[in-house]
């Protein structure tokens, strides 16, 4: 047994030796350092001279990949990073009103280069090395420069793309260059410019990125995973306040694709049909890409109905021009909410006080209506012609209160619609502690649940509305349900459109009592 281990020590000791030693012979030609890479002053590769066969395959060799660079590029509003690999969109980040860097890219763990030109045959321009003009551009206000970046396939198809900037704003403008510099016909195959997965910053539901297009003459929106060919105006990925628009310019782009990855992430891009280049000959794509905040003036004037992006609503576009036209007044979103949503009870006056008015006279009628429920308590069809007799001879509509309030609701969703999509009010403050107008105005967390002051309010003052207008016990008990039931529904909007559903109870409070607390005179059942 001994004897064993000993010989297997012997062999295992042996056997390490050779390995050492094989490791410690000296370096030949092909593996010494690069003289250029230790001198740092030469970016052309070393070449060692050979002798014999091993000096002709050095002659056809391919030079060694170069690793791939990034160009930053800052300006007064965005922060963007190119990469040579594939010319695309490495990082795209955006300033925040309240001065901080956001994303607007996904994040790099999980996005490729955005606006690569994706092919799925070869040539895989994606992976193609460009050579970029610039490494660093910062541009103040109206200062503009643009960035180059060349390539060429093995083939003889040399591309050249390039993207333009300027100091100020949100848009970019970018395009492709393939030109044949062989002596035989080149193909440019089909490929896809693309953004995505998602768009940051968003929320933690998936389906706030939703992508859209103009295609073929009108919007379609929330377009399902595929490709559609067609004339495309622009394609678009939004979230609630962001969006980023391909916009294209003249050929080749001939339709629009989009996928949803396992995550139900949404990418949107541009498709351009294969095209055949013969020698000498060269073709383009052209296009703007918008990555910013949904202001609609904006994307009024970059794209044909880019700016319903916005979601404003026919009315809604109507309502915003108006809070606009108050904020510049009175430079604070908040109190533009509160006296838009004065003036629009002011406009609906006549409408309001006609509602009322109908409630209140079919709340005096209360006690007639009880006494003949008692006398035809056992005649039902008999009860149904004397209540109608009973409206007849009051001249009391019992829908009047219902028509008016019916005829509002396109105005206040109108409102609605615009307070919670218009980006100006993200980062608007309010007063104390409301600082935010587009998220919940909470206050503290009490056991993981957020407190929120003005839904809170709201609720009370819904309440208080009931007690004011139900004088059926039955009817009442039922109706105490809304306000709770509206308070939860309000928790999480953003404060902005509970301040203005809160101050429009208010205000739709005081009227009811100014009308219903009025002495009401003297009625008598007509028989």
């Amino acid at each position: 047994m001994e004897k064993r281990v000993l010989i297997a020590t012997f062999l295992s000791m042996m056997i390490i030796f050779l390995f050492w030693q094989s490791f410690q012979k000296p370096p030949t030609a092909s593996n010494q350092p690069n003289s250029a890479e230790t001198a740092g002053t030469d970016k052309t590769p070393a070449v060692t001279v050979q002798e014999g066969p091993a000096a002709e395959k050095a002659k056809v060799a391919e030079p060694a990949i170069q690793a791939e660079q990034f160009v930053s590029i800052q300006t007064n509003t965005s922060k963007i990073s190119i990469g040579t690999k594939g010319g695309g969109i490495a990082g795209w980040q955006i300033k925040d009103k309240n001065g901080t860097w956001v994303d607007i890219a996904p994040s790099s763990a999980e996005a490729q280069h955005l606006l690569n030109i994706d092919t799925k045959q070869a040539p895989y321009l994606s992976a193609m090395l460009f050579n970029a003009d610039k490494r660093q551009v910062n541009l103040q206000d109206s200062e503009q420069a643009t960035i180059t970046l060349t390539g060429k396939t093995p083939e003889g198809l040399e591309v050249i793309r390039t993207y333009s900037f300027t100091g100020e704003g949100y848009l970019v403008k970018a395009s492709g260059f393939f030109k044949n510099t062989s002596s035989t016909p080149l193909a440019v195959p089909d490929f896809n410019l693309w953004w995505g997965p998602g768009l940051n910053p968003l929320k933690n539901k998936a389906e706030q990125n939703t992508a859209n297009t103009w295609l073929d003459g009108k919007i379609s929106r929330k377009i399902k995973p595929g490709l559609k060919f067609g004339e495309t105006r622009w394609a678009a990925l939004d979230s609630q306040y962001f969006i980023v628009a391909l916009i294209p310019g003249p050929a080749p782009f001939s339709g629009v694709i989009s996928e949803r990855n396992s995550e139900k992430k949404v990418s949107v891009g541009l498709a351009s049909k294969e095209s055949l280049l013969p020698p000498g000959e060269t073709s383009q794509f052209q296009l703007n890409v918008y990555a910013g905040p949904k202001e609609y003036h904006t994307l009024k004037d970059l794209g044909p109905q880019l700016e319903e992006m916005v979601g404003f609503g026919y009315l809604g576009k109507f309502v915003y021009v108006i809070l606009e036209a108050i904020n510049k007044v009175v430079h604070n979103y908040g109190w533009s909410i509160l006296i838009l949503t004065l003036l629009m009870q002011v406009f609906l006056l006549p409408l309001t006080l006609k509602s009322y008015k109908s409630m209140a006279e079919m709340q005096k009628l209360q006690p007639l209506m009880k006494q003949l429920q008692e006398k035809y308590k056992n005649e039902p069809q008999r009860l149904n012609v004397e209540v109608m007799n009973l409206y007849k001879a009051h001249k009391v509509n019992p829908f009047g209160g219902c028509l008016p309030m019916l005829l509002q609701l396109p105005i206040f969703f109108a409102l609605f619609n615009t307070i919670k999509n218009a980006v100006e009010l993200r980062n608007a403050p309010f007063i104390f502690w409301i600082k935010d107008l587009s998220l919940p105005d909470t206050v503290f967390t009490l056991s993981g649940v957020n407190v929120n002051i003005l839904p809170l309010l709201m609720g009370i003052g819904m309440f208080i509305q009931q007690k004011m207008t139900s004088t059926d016990p039955q009817q009442a008990k039922m109706m105490m349900f809304m306000p709770v039931i509206f308070t939860v529904m309000f928790w999480s909007f953003p404060s902005g459109l509970v301040l203005y559903w809160f101050v429009n109870s208010l205000v739709s409070m005081a009227g009811q009592y100014l009308i219903m607390h009025k002495k009401p005179p003297k009625v008598e059942i007509v028989s």
